[in-house]
C-alpha cells in the first residue's frame, strides 16, 4: 500500500464501529423537538444532535401545509449535526388513542396478532381496514389464560397523510410511535442505573395530561386525563384578577409549593404568603390529578401482584413550574421528580457551549425516547 493509500485509509471514518441512530422527531403543541444519538462499538450512546424550535403556527396548520412542514424540518435539521434523514416520528396525541384489552393467549406472533384483531373488531366502529393498529403485549403476571395488551388505535386516513407529509419533507420514516412507548423506552434506560420497579410518568400538556405506567420493561397502562396548564393558569388569573400571561409569569417566578429559597427576592415573596396562596389556588385541581394517579396505583398493584409504584416522574409544561413536583409528592405520598434533562443520560459526543447544553427541558423526553429506538439494548 503506497503512502497516499495509507493516508486515505487513516483519514477515512470507521463507520463499522459507530452506530448513528434515527432522528427522533416530536411535534409538540407549540414546538418541534429533534434528537439523534450515536454510539461507538462497546460504548454508551452519546448525543450527536438535538434541537428545539418553536412552531410559527398551530400544529394543526403545520400538518395541513406541506411547505410549512418542509421548511420547518429543513431549519431543524440544519441547526445541528444531524446525520441522514432516517427518522422515528411521534404521532400527535390527537391522532391516536390507547386501549387495554385481554385476549386469549396464543402460540406464536401471528396467532397473537390475529387474537388481538378479533378482540378489537368488536370494539371499533366500521371495518378494521379503516384503522391502523399496533399493540404491545404485557407479560402475564396472573394464572389466567388471558393475555394483556395495550393497543394503539388510529384512523388510517390521517396516518397516510402524515407519512406523505414526511415524504415531501424528504424524511425517511422508519417508524411511527406513540409518546407513551417512547417515554417507556427512556424510563427503561434510566432504570438500568436505578433498578427495576413500577414507575408512573405524568406527561402534562397545555390542556390534557397523560399517565403512563411502566413495570420493568413493560408498558402497562396509558390514559389521558383532563388536567392541563391552561385551566390552572385560568383559575389563578380569575382568583387574583390578573391577565393569563401575568398569572403564568407569576407562577414561573414564585412556584406553587413553599420551600427553601436561595435569593432574597424569593425569600421576601415566600414571607408575603404568595406561594402559599398560589398553592391553595391550584391544589383542588392537583387533587383531581392525584385521584387519577391513585387509581393507577391500584391498577399497578392488581397487575403486578401487589407491586407498588415507587417513583413518579413529572414531564411536560407543569414540570417547569417551581415546586410542582414537591406539591405532587406531598399530595400523593410518593416520591415525585422532574426529569429536567433527559439527555443527561447520554453525554454529548462533542464539546458544546454552556448555553446549548442548558437548553434541554422535560419536553424533550419523547424525542429522546424516539431516538433510542434501534440503539443497542434499547429496542
Amino acid at each position: 500500500m503506497n503512502v497516499v493509500a495509507r493516508t486515505a485509509a487513516l483519514l477515512r471514518p470507521n463507520t463499522a464501529t459507530r452506530t448513528v441512530g434515527p432522528i427522533g422527531i416530536d411535534l409538540a403543541l407549540e414546538s418541534v423537538h429533534l434528537v439523534q444519538l450515536e454510539a461507538a462499538a462497546g460504548k454508551p450512546a452519546t448525543v450527536r444532535a438535538r434541537v428545539s424550535l418553536p412552531l410559527d403556527c398551530t400544529r394543526q396548520e403545520l400538518l395541513a401545509d406541506p411547505r410549512k412542514f418542509r421548511s420547518l424540518m429543513k431549519r431543524a435539521l440544519g441547526a445541528d449535526r444531524f446525520s441522514g434523514r432516517q427518522a422515528v416520528l411521534a404521532l400527535p396525541p390527537g391522532m391516536f388513542r390507547t386501549v387495554s384489552i385481554n385476549f386469549p393467549a396464543a402460540g406464536n406472533a401471528d396467532q397473537e396478532a390475529a387474537a388481538v384483531l378479533r378482540v378489537m373488531k368488536d370494539r371499533l366502529d366500521g371495518e378494521l381496514s379503516d384503522y391502523v393498529l399496533d399493540y404491545l403485549p404485557v407479560k402475564s403476571r396472573s394464572k389466567s389464560d388471558d393475555q394483556l395488551a395495550l393497543v394503539a388505535v388510529s384512523e388510517r386516513g390521517p396516518i397516510v397523510e402524515l407519512l406523505e407529509l414526511a415524504r415531501k419533507a424528504r424524511l425517511d420514516v422508519q417508524a411511527l410511535e406513540i409518546g407513551p412507548v417512547a417515554i417507556s423506552r427512556l424510563v427503561c434506560a434510566m432504570s438500568a442505573k436505578q433498578g427495576p420497579g413500577n414507575v408512573l410518568v405524568v406527561n402534562s400538556g397545555r390542556r390534557a395530561s397523560y399517565l403512563t405506567l411502566i413495570s420493568g420493561s413493560d408498558l402497562l397502562f396509558d390514559q389521558e386525563v383532563t388536567f392541563g396548564e391552561v385551566s390552572l393558569i385560568e383559575q389563578v388569573a380569575e382568583i387574583l384578577d390578573l391577565p393569563a400571561d401575568m398569572a403564568r409569569d407569576l407562577i414561573m417566578r414564585t412556584g406553587v409549593q413553599p420551600g427553601k429559597h436561595a435569593d432574597p427576592v424569593s425569600e421576601a415573596i415566600d414571607e408575603s404568603g404568595l406561594i402559599n396562596t398560589l398553592s391553595e389556588i391550584v391544589k383542588p385541581q392537583f387533587l383531581k390529578l392525584v385521584a387519577e394517579i391513585k387509581r393507577v396505583f391500584l391498577y399497578a398493584a392488581a397487575e403486578t401482584r401487589g407491586g407498588s409504584v415507587a417513583q413518579v416522574y413529572l414531564l411536560g409544561s407543569i414540570a417547569r413550574w417551581p415546586g410542582s413536583d414537591s406539591l405532587l409528592s406531598t399530595l400523593t405520598g410518593v416520591n415525585v421528580a422532574t426529569i429536567p434533562d433527559p439527555l443527561a443520560l447520554f453525554p454529548s459526543g462533542i464539546a458544546r457551549s454552556a448555553e446549548s447544553t442548558s437548553q434541554s427541558a422535560p419536553e424533550i423526553a419523547v424525542a429522546t425516547g424516539l431516538a433510542l429506538r434501534g440503539m443497542q439494548g434499547h429496542g
